[in-house]
């Protein structure tokens, strides 16, 4: 197996984790579906995420949330609770 790393600052960090998280992923898998995988199957689940209205405001303050307001959850049934979805 072999391992890939980028140079990105704390900020683009925590925007991918918490894009990840919303999507019930690990970061890893959310990275290879959003290069790989969805080109594909044609299928792209944040597009699907962000459908609804809804889920697309709550994302996008959660991306939008400076690092000293960043909260970090156990679950994503703690995210989804938090989120109240």
């Amino acid at each position: 197996m072999s391992r890939l790393s980028i140079e990105i600052d704390a900020e683009q960090h925590r925007q991918i984790k918490t894009l990840a998280t919303f999507a019930g992923l690990s970061i890893k898998e959310f990275i290879l579906r959003k290069t790989l995988f969805e080109r594909v199957n044609g299928e792209d689940a944040t597009e699907k995420l962000l459908s609804s209205p809804k889920n697309a405001r709550r994302l996008k303050e959660a991306v939008e949330t400076p690092a000293t307001e960043h909260r970090v959850f156990e679950s994503l049934k703690d995210l989804e609770n938090a989120l109240g979805i």
